[in-house]
Parts: structure tokens; sequence; C-alpha cells
């Protein structure tokens, strides 16, 4: 959302201010209905629930890429609702996000992260009480109606953050939820659940005292979670390192690598692929030209027609390229698109002369991407085509050397202005 003088709605779509005034509506509602009726047996334990909520918020990881972030606070969150009722959840996941986010966050953001979090916690208190959830030290009968709190927890949450993300960046929220979340289910959903179960257990056996002690686990999860983020940014810094190699070995195609990723990865979403496979999409597009660094620059960077024996040597490079991204674990899924983004919808390409469907759907999609921006950049031996020409290649090409439904995507991207097309 935009923070400038001209206000924080400005340039939203109508369908973007309803979701918003949407959920923050149901939250004030929810609020003011609720929480002046709601009952504790003791205030303190509450309070001390909200430090623990506090210091769990005071050190969110951000989600690269999505805007999001996200905290391990659901467990006591889900243990709270279970203590102390949904009401009093909810009041205290207010105060939590105001202390730890209301200094850094602008007040359209914290009024809706606010509304969404008392929204999420009545669903979540609703569920466990329809499943017959009750508030017990027996973990057996809290195991189905919190399996169910949390579900309900998780998925309100999750959706509820990508929706406004994806009306405010026009983007599809079940994408941005793809990309942003599934991810985190197994963790949530596996790990915070049975965590919470406990936390109620020794909470109703010890009190307090018991609860903080087990603090420490939260924190610790806290910390694999970060490690796993980073090593997810590790895993693209180290393909962007790779990239830029290549780059350096063929100064006539700096950028290449970049903007074939941005049609590959763009046509993928658009034929509907998950985001985990747009994911190797995205991998193979950035190296799928990683063999070429194995080729010597007489032959690479040759100003006129190769021979035989040097066209020889340039089709390797699919075979030399998958053996170096094989090697690395991460990049398996990568492997065949690599090895096969020159083979050809007729069965005429190489290294393996595949037809059709035999080629992976992700090597015909950075076939085309690869072919389209390659006729559009300079060569030390031709100069490119312009955008109308090289798409009319592309036309000539449908169904022989590149996927017929590959191609009709793309165009309708350059077409609708889903791709932004050039060499710069």
């Amino acid at each position: 959302m935009s923070d400038s003088a001209a206000g924080p709605f400005e340039g939203t779509t109508p369908w973007f201010k309803l979701y918003y005034f949407l959920i923050v509506g149901l939250g004030l509602f929810l609020a003011v209905w609720r929480f002046p009726s709601v009952r504790v047996e003791s205030w303190v334990p509450v309070l001390w629930w909200v430090a623990f909520g506090i210091v769990a918020e005071l050190s969110p990881i951000s989600v690269p890429r999505s805007g999001a972030y996200i905290t391990v606070s659901s467990a006591l969150d889900y243990a709270a609702i279970i203590i102390f009722g949904p009401t009093a959840a909810a009041i205290i996941s207010t105060v939590v996000t105001v202390a730890a986010t209301g200094a850094r966050l602008p007040l359209h953001k914290l009024l809706f992260n606010v509304s969404l979090f008392i929204v999420m916690i009545f669903a979540a208190g609703a569920v466990f009480k329809f499943v017959g959830g009750v508030s017990t030290a027996n973990v057996g009968q809290l195991v189905l109606p919190l399996a169910a709190c949390g579900i309900t927890y998780f998925a309100v949450d999750t959706l509820g953050i990508s929706f406004i993300i994806a009306l405010f960046a026009r983007e599809n929220p079940w994408r941005i939820w793809q990309r942003t979340y599934l991810w985190t289910t197994v963790t949530h959903l596996v790990g915070f659940v049975p965590l919470s179960a406990v936390m109620v257990v020794i909470y109703l056996h010890i009190g307090i005292p018991g609860v903080a002690l087990f603090f420490v686990p939260l924190i610790l999860a806290r910390h694999s979670f970060k490690l796993y983020i980073d090593m997810r940014e590790t895993h693209m810094d180290t393909v962007r390192a790779l990239t830029s190699a290549i780059d350096a070995s063929d100064p006539f195609t700096s950028g290449h690598s970049e903007r074939v990723t941005e049609y590959s990865t763009s046509i993928a979403r658009r034929m509907g692929l998950s985001e985990r496979r747009v994911l190797m999409v995205e991998y193979a597009s950035l190296l799928h030209d990683m063999g070429k660094i194995a080729i010597q620059h007489d032959v690479l960077l040759k100003p006129g027609k190769l021979t035989d024996d040097e066209w020889k040597v340039m089709r390797r490079h699919p075979e030399t390229g998958a053996r170096i991204v094989s090697d690395l674990h991460f990049l398996k899924g990568a492997r065949e698109i690599v090895l096969y983004h020159h083979e050809r919808c007729d069965g005429k390409g190489y290294p393996d002369g595949l037809e059709g469907k035999e080629i992976p759907v992700g090597a015909r999609i950075v076939k085309v991407a690869d072919a389209f921006d390659a006729m559009m950049s300079d060569r030390p031996y031709r100069r490119g085509l312009d955008a109308d020409a090289a798409m009319e290649e592309l036309r000539q090409g449908r169904g022989t050397d590149f996927d017929a439904e590959v191609v009709d995507v793309f165009l309708g991207l350059i077409s609708d202005g889903g791709v932004k097309i050039g060499t710069e």
C-alpha cells in the first residue's frame, strides 16, 4: 500500500478498497461486540501471555519477494484460545500487534493486521468449539479440536494476507499464497499445533512458570524458520552468481538469462504451473546456457558461420550445463529443463531428438523464451530482429520448432502487457 502524502489508497482498485474495509469493518465489529464482555479468572496470566507474544513478534522474519513476514506467535495464539477463550485471545493478539508493530507500520496497515487477527482468532475459536474442543489437560481430547483450530487459523491468516497483497499488486492470490506460505504449512500444522497442546497441558498443571520454560523451544523454532529462509535465499544467490559467470563468458548475451527468466516464469504462471515448478523454471532459465562456459571463445564468439565441427561443440552445451546443474542438489529439478531446452517439437532438436510432449514442459517454455530473446539480440554475426519480426518467427515455428501452446501463451502475454519485452 502506498504511504505517500496523497493517501494510503492512491492507485488501488475498488476491489482492494472493498476487501480492506470488509476485513477492518468485521474486525472492529467483533471487537466492539465481544471485547467489553470478556471474562477471565485472573488478568495476571493474560498479561504474561501478552509479554510472551510481544517477545515472539519483535523479530519477524521477512519472506523474500513477497512483502509478507512470519513470526512464531501462532502456537501462543492457539494455546490462548483454549486457555482464556477466543475473546481474551483476540484482546491479547490486539495488544501484542500494536505493541510490537505499531511503531513501524503505517496506521492503515496496522489497522488491517489487527482486524484480520481478530477475525482469525474468533474463527479459529468457533471451529475449536464446534468440533467439541474444551480446555483440558488431556492431550488426547485436544488433538482433533486443536488441529481444526490450527487449520482455520492458518487458512484465515495466510489467505487473508495473500488476498490483500494480490489485490494491491494485481496478482493471483493463490500464487501469492503458494510462493509465500505453502512451504510453511507443515511447520505450522505439524509443529505449532502439537507445541500449543503441550503448552496448554503445562499451563494447566504448572502455570505460567512452566510456560516460560517452554517458551525457549518456540524461540528455537523461530531460529529454524530463519535458517530455512536464509538457505532459500542462498540458493538464489548461488544461481545468480553462476548466471554472472555465464554473462562474463559471452559479453554479447549480457542480460539474456535474466530476460529469458522473466519471460519463462511469466509463461509458466500463465499456463498454471505450480509455484514449485515455476521456481525450477526460474532456476533453469537463469542457468540454461551454463554449459557455454566450457566452450572456447573462438567458437562461442565467432563472427561468421560455424563449421560442422564447431556446431558439434556448440550443441554439447545443454549436456554440459545439465551435468553442472545436477551437481547441486537443490537444482536437480532444473536439470531436465537445461538438458532439453534445445529440443524441437518435430523431433529435429538436440541432444536426444525428443518430440512433442516427450519434451518436459519447462524445457518447452524456456525454448520459446530463449529463442525469442536470442532473435531480438545482436550477435557477432548478425543484427537482432525487432519485436514484430521475432513474434512472426515464433508463429512460423509454432508446432514444429516450438510448442504451439507455449507460443500462444507467450504471444498473449506480450499482447496484454503481461511481460515487458526488450534487450536493455
